[in-house]
């Protein structure tokens, strides 16, 4: 891997991961196109890229879950991890085909009808509870799936669930803090097991750590005073797109 396509994947990572657009998708694609090559320990440091970003961005929601105020939204943090796990476990035992993107197209488009139903659908603003949360946290499970976004999947459930906007987006990103550390640890181990050394130049990996955290710094920053003032149909119809194009790649002889 080059110190160019590591920028690549390092800036596509980062914006991705927070935009509902699902960071493992675009990877994918840009793998099958010839951009970067399948590299476990790159990824990891790509996660962890992204990880800090969001800690630096949402540092101060983080703090305030650990005072008198934050218990109740901490609890439901824990709470929508379980059956986040639990998904995520039983794709990877059952199904790690899908889990490793046989289903692409697909997931993408998952992304899209949840995007639409939510901006439509969505009821009158409740608080955060934890029907929410574990809705949030189930669907964020099933996102292990590439095409399908984790931000997206979590915050279409949480809208439908009657969470305000504002709220929903902060929550996913809350929510994508122990999911990120727990990924790390898994992939990590995973390596760890195989006795794989790592593959990817140190230097790639540094630029491609550093590009991650910058560019996810501003995709949080930017989808939360997007969601704000605008809807996320520009998105929805953006995985529409890559669903199609992934199907032709992966389904057709006319990438071949």
């Amino acid at each position: 891997m080059t110190v160019l396509q590591a920028l690549v994947l390092g800036i596509v990572q980062g914006l991705t991961e927070f935009l509902p657009v699902s960071s493992s998708g675009h990877l994918l694609l840009l793998e099958k196109l010839g951009v970067g090559t399948p590299d476990l320990f790159f990824n990891i440091c790509l996660h962890l890229g992204t990880l800090l970003s969001v800690l630096v961005c949402m540092r101060r929601d983080i703090a305030a879950l650990f005072g008198k105020d934050g218990r109740k939204t901490l609890f439901l943090i824990f709470f929508a991890c379980l059956p986040t796990g639990v998904i995520a476990l039983l794709f990877e035992t059952f199904a790690p085909g899908l889990a490793r993107g046989a289903a692409l197209p697909f997931g993408f488009m998952a992304t899209t009808v949840l995007l639409v139903v939510s901006h439509f659908l969505a009821p009158s603003s409740r608080p955060l509870d934890t029907r929410s949360a574990l809705a949030a946290g189930a669907v964020q499970g099933i996102a292990v799936l590439p095409g399908l976004s984790r931000s997206g999947a979590t915050v279409a459930a949480l809208r439908l669930a009657g969470v305000e906007k504002t709220e929903a987006a902060r929550f996913s990103f809350l929510l994508s803090v122990p999911v990120i550390v727990a990924s790390a640890l898994y992939e990590g181990v995973s390596l760890a097991s195989a006795g794989t050394p790592p593959a990817a130049d140190p230097l790639a990996v540094a630029v491609g750590v550093t590009a991650a955290f910058f560019s996810g710094t501003v995709a949080v920053r930017f989808f939360l005073t997007l969601f704000e003032r605008r809807s996320l149909i520009p998105f929805a119809v953006y995985t529409a797109m890559l669903s199609a194009f992934s199907f032709l790649l992966y389904y057709t002889p006319l990438f071949a």
